[in-house]
């Protein structure tokens, strides 16, 4: 993917994330009902940032990820 198309969608994930954590400051000092509006953004931004990631920093996460969180493969007896 081109670089400057990544730094756009880290870009607007920073802001989206921003955003995010301003609606949730109103959200927690007036009380008003944001959820459909929070989660729409933040997903938005999660989309955003994981697009903005290269194949060598999503590779790292994934194996950093594997090492803190062990997979048990360990099967249950049935009785």
């Amino acid at each position: 993917m081109n670089k400057e198309l990544q730094g756009l969608f880290l870009c607007l994930a920073a802001l989206g994330f921003a955003y995010t954590i301003l609606m949730l400051l109103l959200f927690l000092v007036s009380g008003i009902k944001l959820f459909k509006t929070i989660s729409l953004v933040f997903t938005i931004s999660v989309l955003l940032f994981t697009l903005g990631l290269s194949k060598q920093v999503k590779q790292r996460i994934k194996k950093k990820l594997k090492k803190i969180i062990p997979v048990q493969i360990q099967g249950y007896s049935a009785s």
